[in-house]
């Protein structure tokens, strides 16, 4: 969806304006943005006050444990190596599909070898 806020931004004066833009609810960011946050932040908190008032010392240990495993485990791919496949696939779709557009140059050469007429003087002069 596009909007425009063209009119807005020459208008605006103050100090809240570029806020005020920011937070608009057509098209914004956060519109989309906002339930992944709020699972994260749930999520998040609730591992939280898991681990700080409901886990015994021993479990705590444990669950530190699975996290340092996790960490080491997660930084044997690096994310760098995962984002040069996915650029590489990004590419390669978008080479094909500038590949398939079709140019018109066959056509155009086709079309004036077709079309004769007579060219004059006073038409050479009117269209150049």
């Amino acid at each position: 969806m596009t909007v425009s806020y063209t009119a807005e931004v020459a208008t605006c004066k103050g100090f809240g304006c570029f806020l005020k833009l920011l937070f608009r609810w057509e098209g914004s960011i956060y519109k989309l943005v906002w339930p992944d946050l709020f699972f994260f932040l749930g999520s998040y908190f609730s591992l939280s006050f898991l681990y700080r008032f409901w886990l015994s010392p021993t479990h705590q240990r444990t669950f530190a444990q699975i996290a340092i495993f996790c960490e080491k485990q997660g930084s044997l791919i690096p994310v760098s190596f995962v984002l040069g496949f996915y650029v590489s696939i990004v590419v390669t779709r978008w080479w094909d599909q500038y590949k398939t557009i079709p140019w018109p140059d066959a056509t155009a050469l086709y079309v004036t070898a077709s079309i004769h007429g007579q060219v004059t003087l006073e038409t050479e002069y009117t269209t150049s």
